[in-house]
């Protein structure tokens, strides 16, 4: 029996039990239900996006999934006026180093070729930003020969070309991207949300990150997401900073004005951006549930949904065994808190996933929608089942990423404490 304690909710004084290794919150009025939960305050600029339009729009667009048998994406107005502002941004922002080149070569002014390098620095600030590094260490193939082989029997059944590349990071979650100018085809796996995983339920999650691959929202196109990406350079570049306390003077004052005046225009227009390309992002995240469900079977990938909420659990054990070295294998104490789970856990991960106003990040639909279009286009029998041999491959590649998890996960706590 698990041994735990009482406290009492700072909200509504309700008392709650506190079981260590497990979220601590409130059953009556739901206080620390999602430890990750922020306020939209707090949010970055997408996120206020998918928050504000998710509340508005997210029952509408499951109503639409559960009675389409085919999602498709087709050309609409929306996408095509996507597509006009993209384009504007690009072109506002590329005209940049044109006028500098211009004005430095072609001038004769002073102050023209001053403000050349002005526009040239500008175009940097703006650009690097984007210039993004990807979390995680890249996998070679013939090191985790099993788990390309597994990959690619994914993208097979799904009828989607080979993923390139496959990373694995110490996140409790998993990723598609394309990085860098050949739009190399990434899938990242997080070790801590791939150790509380069956097979099938990894196959799902892999699966479910493959369609994304396959079938293409727009979204995920390069000149959407570059242009999203630079406008939150112009947002962050121009957006005034004020610190606490700070008193504004008399020629301040204007500028931060002014400043935040055209932040709010540069707002405006990625909320249009962002709003255009929702439903689209929406659909593309219920489509690629419905070919994890194919691929893996309806109950791997509603479980495998279910597992992603379990992220604290696994922080919360990190913690400890950082902190007080009581055991020498993290994920398998993980596992075996897994296989135990009290029933005011068990409450909380049942309250999130009955929530619409709980999703697992500001992108994709609330849990509950997503389990509800699952079980709506039910599959009993999975397309792919790996074989034995791969299985036992799999086991073995596997149990070697956690060993090097490990070692860089509690090193960077312990670090932290």
């Amino acid at each position: 029996m698990t041994n735990h304690t009482t406290e009492y909710c700072p909200e509504c004084g309700h008392k709650m039990d506190v079981v260590p290794g497990y979220v601590t919150w409130c059953e009556e009025c739901n206080w620390n239900i999602d430890p990750n939960w922020r306020h939209i305050s707090s949010l970055g600029l997408l996120e206020r996006i998918n928050y504000r339009m998710g509340f508005k729009k997210s029952h509408q667009l499951l109503e639409e999934n559960l009675h389409t048998e085919r999602i498709m994406y087709p050309l609409t107005w929306r996408k095509a006026l996507a597509y006009l502002l993209a384009g504007s941004v690009h072109a506002a922002t590329f005209s940049l180093p044109i006028i500098a080149v211009n004005w430095f070569f072609y001038s004769n002014s002073v102050l023209l070729t001053q403000l050349a390098f002005v526009l040239f620095l500008l175009f940097i600030g703006l650009m690097l930003p984007y210039r993004r590094k990807l979390s995680g260490q890249p996998l070679r193939r013939e090191e985790y020969p099993g788990l390309y082989r597994l990959a690619d029997d994914i993208a097979g059944a799904i009828q989607a070309p080979p993923i390139d590349e496959i990373r694995m990071t110490n996140s409790y979650n998993a990723y598609f991207t394309k990085f860098g100018r050949r739009r190399t085809k990434i899938i990242g796996i997080g070790v801590p949300l791939f150790s509380a995983l069956s097979l099938s339920e990894k196959i799902a999650i892999l699966a479910h990150e493959t369609a994304h691959h396959a079938h293409k929202d727009v979204t995920r196109s390069w000149f959407i997401e570059s242009a999203r990406h630079i406008m939150a350079s112009w947002y962050e570049f121009v957006h005034p900073y004020c610190e606490e306390g700070e008193v504004l003077g008399p020629i301040s004052t204007p500028i931060r004005y002014a400043q935040l005046l055209l932040a709010n225009l540069i707002f405006i227009l990625y909320y249009g951006l962002g709003i255009t390309v929702w439903d689209e992002s929406q659909r593309a995240e219920y489509l690629a549930d419905r070919v994890a469900g194919e691929i893996a079977g309806t109950d791997a990938a509603c479980s495998a949904l279910s597992k992603c909420h379990f992220a604290p659990v696994f922080w919360l054990t990190a913690e400890r065994i950082a902190r007080y070295r009581f055991a020498s294998d993290l994920f398998g104490e993980f596992r075996q808190k897994m296989e135990h789970i009290p029933a005011g856990e068990q409450k909380r991960v049942q309250r999130i996933c009955d929530s619409i106003a709980v999703q697992l990040d500001s992108t994709h639909p609330p849990t509950q929608y997503r389990l509800k279009s699952l079980q709506h286009h039910q599959v009993l029998t999975p397309q792919y089942v790996p074989d034995s041999s791969l299985k036992n491959q799999l086991e073995e590649e596997f149990a070697r990423l956690e060993k090097l998890s490990q070692r860089y996960l509690l090193d960077d706590i312990r670090a932290a404490l």
